[in-house]
């Protein structure tokens, strides 16, 4: 399991491309099974098909809270054992055959869970994202989407642009999506947030322009990993091809940012004032890298049932500080390296079995977040500005973030959102906080509504 972190947080989510099916088969393995991988404070349904016949076995996987289905992975079979490998998401299975069970282990990038699989009959189509589908199912939306383009750094963008089938000169937005490869409607585990953001604001009268990130879906070329300041750039290549549209008004088209796309909104609003006049901030962070990271692994420690100050906190703000001092990469992994040789501790807390060039690969992908501190660009932050947060948020600490916000904008409108998530999720409690794929609910429908609301008031 990765260590939770802003651009890894997701965990088992980016475990879903296979290699092609190839079984050979002993006992009956016929038919659907399904179990649920439990690790930490995550949780993922998989689904096997397995099917036999006189002239071989054909074997499919499905990841249904993430809406995704019918992916190959080479598999074999041998007497009652079942062996199955997804070499491209570093996960492997082994399970042993008892009736309609298999028993096993799941195991991606060297962490081991414990998979028990039960036979069922046919595959579960239950309607796991009611809010998507409400939304696809609508053959009267009183907008249109149109596909468009756009060019920066040398890479052409893929993105869906919303427009209202009446009326002109609409005020308009662009969504930022989060930290990690994202595609335009930043989709995770089978939610698609800015599917439901672009909806809410076109059938109130926005434009809504959301891109595949760089690398991602039908956008050629550029790292899907890139550092936060040339995504930026990308977020401003958007505003500005959004203000080329006759059907928008350029005055008033600004910037909407959700996790890492929320830094990326201040940092645009700050370098180019006259360019953004308003952002949004959904989860958007206010306090420097170093204790964004430590305020993370207190809360995921409590969402855990662990000590939130356990030894482990004071072993990784020794390695954040680490990451925050040092820019060079050939430097910085070699200094991750000799950290990881010194505390093995740590080796046993974030993956029995995981290696040392695993966790720094995982941790060199987040550097450029411990190195940010967002203080001066908020200060230069002039426009109107909305942040949110929900209470509930294991990734950027609500109260905090908020609060530096605030102390930093005096001008901003902050509203924390109680019970709630980092997605903006309903949640009961911080037990399940995190539980992404299994929650049902794509975003409160009330954020949904304060959203709109405050962009109608800030753009009139």
């Amino acid at each position: 399991m990765k260590k939770p972190s802003f651009k890894s947080m997701i965990g088992l989510a980016i475990m879903m491309v296979a290699s092609l099916s190839n079984v050979t088969h002993g006992q009956d393995f016929n038919g659907t099974w399904e179990g649920t991988v439990e690790a930490g404070v995550y949780s993922l349904t998989l689904v096997f098909h397995i099917e036999q016949t006189d002239q071989g076995v054909t074997f499919t996987w499905d990841s249904p809270d993430q809406d995704a289905f019918n992916l190959p992975a080479t598999a074999t079979i041998t007497g009652n054992e079942l062996d199955v490998d997804i070499p491209d998401a570093y996960a492997k299975y082994k399970g042993t055959l008892e009736g309609n069970t298999l028993d096993g282990v799941f195991t991606q990038m060297g962490t081991n869970f414990p998979l028990r699989l039960t036979r069922k009959v046919g595959k579960d189509d239950n309607n796991r994202r009611p809010q998507e589908a409400a939304i696809e199912a609508d053959n009267n939306k009183p907008y249109h989407a149109e596909e468009v383009t756009f060019t920066n750094d040398g890479i052409t963008f893929a993105g869906t642009l919303t427009l209202p089938n009446s009326g002109n000169h609409f005020p308009a937005v662009v969504l930022i999506a989060g930290s990690g490869p994202h595609d335009r409607n930043e989709e995770v585990f089978g939610h698609k947030p800015f599917l439901l953001l672009a909806d809410a604001l076109s059938r109130n009268g926005f434009a809504v322009l959301r891109y595949d990130e760089r690398g991602v879906g039908a956008t050629v070329g550029g790292n899907p990993l890139a550092p936060t300041e040339p995504l930026a750039t990308d977020a401003m290549a958007a505003l500005r091809y959004l203000k080329t549209r006759p059907e928008v008004d350029a005055t008033r088209a600004g910037l909407m940012g959700h996790s890492e796309g929320g830094m990326i909104a201040i940092m645009n609003a700050a370098k180019h004032p006259d360019e953004v006049p308003f952002i949004v901030s959904l989860a958007g962070t206010g306090v420097d890298g170093v204790e964004l990271g430590m305020q993370q692994v207190r809360l995921m420690n409590k969402a855990m049932g662990k000590d939130p100050d356990s030894a482990v906190l004071r072993l990784n703000e020794e390695l954040f500080k680490i990451i925050a001092a040092e820019k060079d990469s050939v430097t910085l992994r070699n200094k991750m390296i000799a950290f990881y040789q010194s505390h093995p501790e740590q080796l046993e807390e974030l993956g029995d079995k995981m290696t040392i060039d695993q966790l720094v690969d995982m941790t060199l992908i987040t550097s450029c977040i411990f190195q940010y501190d967002p203080t001066e660009n908020l200060k230069r932050v002039k426009c109107p500005m909305l942040a949110i947060n929900g209470t509930l948020d294991a990734q950027v600490a609500c109260e905090e973030n908020l609060g530096a916000i605030k102390r930093l904008v005096p001008h901003a409108t902050v509203k924390p959102y109680e019970g709630l998530n980092h997605f903006f999720q309903t949640c009961s409690g911080w037990v399940g906080s995190t539980q992404y794929a299994v929650i049902r609910e794509t975003m409160a429908p009330q954020v949904l509504e304060d959203i709109v609301n405050w962009l109608q008031d800030v753009t009139r």
